[in-house]
Parts: C-alpha cells; structure tokens; sequence
C-alpha cells in the first residue's frame, strides 16, 4: 500500500515541528495538514488508519517535547475547521484550535467571567481539555465544561460532563487523553462578572507570570506536575537543580519546575536533563515527578516518562 497520499487531503512531506511549538525543538512530522473542513478531516484520518499511522493534533505548541528525528505520524492543525468562538447567555462554545487568553479576553468583553485563570496559559482549547490544563489555585478548565465535540471513526459526537462515563478530569489528565478521537471543542459554563473586576484580576495573573515564570526564553510550561500536597518547583530548588544544565538546556534560575534553552537546545539533552531532575529529587526526597508535558517520539518513551 502505497504511503503517498491523495493530493486532495492536501498534505505535506517532512514539516519541521520546532516551527510550531513554543520550544522550537523537534524534528519533521512525516506528514502535516491543515484541513479545510471537517470533511477532509475526516478523509485524512481514514487515509491514516489504513496505513497504520498515528493521527496527532497539534495546537498552540505548548506543553510538548518533539524528538529531534520528529515523529512518523500524519499530524494536523485545526486552526480552519475548529476556530469559532459562540456566545450563548452564560455559555460559550469554542473550537480546539482557539488559544486560552484570546477565548478569555472574549469572555471578559462580554462579562463573563471563569476564564481569568486561562489568560496566561500558551495552549489551546483542545489542548487544554487533553491536559485539564490550569494554574497552581486549583482552577482549571475541566470545572467549566459542560460538553466536548469530538470526530470518532468520523462522526461527529457529543460527549456531556454530567453523563456517567462520558467525560472525566482530574488533575492534569482526562479521558480524552489516548481516546483515540479528535477533539473539535467544547461548551464552556461561565459567570456573569463586572468587567473591572475580570481585567484586573487577569492583570494581576499576567504580572505574577512575567515576575515568576522565564517566559522570554523557549519553554514548555511546567514540566512536572505538583505531587500531592507539594510543589514540584520546591522540590526541584531543595535537589539543588536551579541552572543544572546539559548542554544548551538548563533548569530556569526563575522557577526551578521550567526549563528552558538559549535557542540550541535539543530534545535528547532536554529529556536527560529531565531524567536528571527526577533522579536528584527522588534521592533528595523519595518524590518520583511525573512529567506534565508530553513527549512526541517514535520508538520507546525516554526515561524521564517511563
């Protein structure tokens, strides 16, 4: 079987990923489209599972490490078919390619608040809900969802929050996560606010994030999820880890649970720098951190995600 696809799905060969995430690092998907509409969507997906490639969905680029020899998959932007924001009274639907501050600053147009929490958090709608992306309060997405639009073995599904075994969040991971569907969107239940009170508690996020986080250097958010009751940032700082550093990557003197690179970085030194991390901690604190950024590879997961 032929691994040339029809000209109609409108792939292309060998796209760089470092030029779609926040990192830059990675090397080339196999393949990368954008579909049109859902329809090709759906023909590109049909195209992948007959010959056996993995379909990824990449959206703001955040929260991911690439492989440098990239990946062997189809891997697709949503940005033309998932890219409508709708109001209705208090609820609001946005497709997965809609990047967290833009639908955040829309809600507070409107008054609306529930949001303010996702105005510094580089990652998209569809992202967010694969990940319950949030900040270190507590709030996350998953306590605003009221339903998720997903394609499975192209139909296009429903999935409702307050239905048992259709959607569930936790702390930093959900269902959605490996289901296999393509996730298009979601409803979201938000709360009238004053708009002075919305701006100026999002005012207040954005300057503990430019004061806090090294966020004019290439990285992919936290790296670690918080154990229980704990800080994966603490933890890292007692190891003794703030500018540990393997080659062009390093632990950030900012905050201990980012790591970033001065533009030379590679994803085989940012991932045994992560493995290094872990293996310092554990021996510090018997804490074994788990990674929150995901890893895009062929082949077996690196140490620091086994």
């Amino acid at each position: 079987m032929s691994l040339d696809p029809p000209a109609d799905l409108g792939l292309r060969r060998d796209v760089l990923l470092a030029r779609h995430t926040y990192l830059r690092i990675g090397g080339p998907a196999a393949w990368f489209g954008t579909p049109e509409d859902l329809d090709q969507l759906d023909r590109i997906a049909t195209w992948a599972r007959a010959q056996a490639l993995r379909l990824r969905v990449i959206g703001g680029g955040s929260n991911m490490l690439v492989a440098d020899e990239g990946v062997p998959d189809v891997v697709l932007s949503l940005r033309r078919v998932a890219n409508v924001i709708a109001f209705d009274d208090a609820e609001v639907s946005a497709g997965a390619a809609i990047m967290l501050p833009s639908l955040a600053r829309a809600a507070a147009e409107r008054q609306l608040g529930g949001l303010e929490f996702a105005i510094g958090i580089p990652g998209s709608i569809g992202g967010a809900l694969q990940t319950n992306a949030g900040i270190g309060d507590g709030r996350c997405i998953g306590d605003l969802v009221r339903s998720v639009q997903v394609l499975r073995d192209g139909a296009r599904v429903t999935l409702h929050a307050d239905v048992p075994g259709d959607l569930e969040f936790v702390y930093r991971e959900t269902s959605l996560r490996g289901s296999g569907d393509v996730v298009l969107g979601a409803t979201l239940a938000l709360t009238p606010r004053p708009r002075e009170e919305i701006d100026a508690e999002m005012r207040r996020l954005l300057e503990t994030r430019q004061r806090t986080q090294p966020t004019a250097e290439p990285n992919a958010g936290s790296i670690f999820r918080n154990p229980d009751g704990d800080s994966a940032g603490r933890l890292i700082e007692t190891a003794g880890c703030k500018d540990l550093a393997i080659g062009h990557v390093h632990v950030s003197a900012l905050h201990a649970n980012f790591i970033v690179h001065d533009g030379q970085g590679t994803a085989t030194d940012y991932a045994a720098l992560m493995a290094e991390v872990q293996r310092r901690v554990l021996a510090m604190s018997g804490v074994r951190l788990r990674p929150e950024i995901e890893w895009w590879g062929p082949g077996d997961l690196p140490e620091a995600w086994r």
